[in-house]
């Protein structure tokens, strides 16, 4: 794939979890074909002259680019590794694009390349188990008692809606508040984003 700054990554997981939170999060009515969603979420930014995914989880036990280990929280990958993951097993990954409208300008992608490094990964930003368990719950998305957002812990999709509010791409709010399908299909409805590919393992 040729992939673009500002690329978000949609896996659809095949584990347990994965399942859970897929069809925990599903709608009756969504936007396009996000009727159910997918288990995590991935932004790709361009680093020292290539692409790189970047994410927030505990699944994965590849050594992050930018660090050099393992870790748990904000890391970085190589996008073809982290897709074969879950092709690998069975899943599959959708990649979306900004629009055409609302694409990155140069200064704007290495903004975005210094958000989420300067800001996240190299200060070693944990993931928030607690945050993304709450993300998915209806009756707290409701609720005028969900906590306030704190960048000092991410899970996937709010590392992804803090960077794209940041850009400017989305509308300014609690990024805490989107669970990954909520987050892609703001995304897709406000024309934003669109899907562009679907990469499927041979178990797919």
């Amino acid at each position: 794939m040729n992939f673009q700054p500002g690329d978000i990554a949609a896996c659809h997981g095949t584990d347990w979890t994965g399942r859970v939170i897929r069809w925990g999060t599903a709608s009756l009515f969504p936007p396009g074909l996000l009727r159910v969603g997918p288990s995590h979420v991935a932004l790709m930014c361009s680093w020292r002259g290539r692409m790189i995914w970047t994410e927030s989880t505990t699944l994965c036990r590849s050594a992050c680019l930018i660090r050099g280990v393992p870790v748990s929280g904000a890391q970085a990958h190589l996008p073809d590794e982290r897709i074969a993951d879950y092709t690998g097993s069975g899943g599959r990954v959708d990649l979306y694009r900004l629009t055409h409208f609302n694409r990155l300008t140069i200064e704007e992608s290495r903004l975005l390349t210094r958000l989420v490094l300067d800001e996240f990964i190299d200060p070693g930003i944990s993931y928030d188990m607690g945050g993304a368990i709450l993300s998915g719950t209806r009756v707290f998305q409701c609720s005028r008692f969900f906590p306030g957002a704190n960048l000092e812990q991410l899970f996937c999709s709010e590392l992804v809606a803090a960077v794209v509010m940041r850009l400017n791409r989305m509308n300014h709010a609690n990024p805490s508040r989107y669970h990954p399908a909520r987050l892609l299909r703001e995304l897709v409805r406000t024309g934003k984003y669109e899907r562009i590919a679907v990469l499927k393992g041979e178990a797919s």
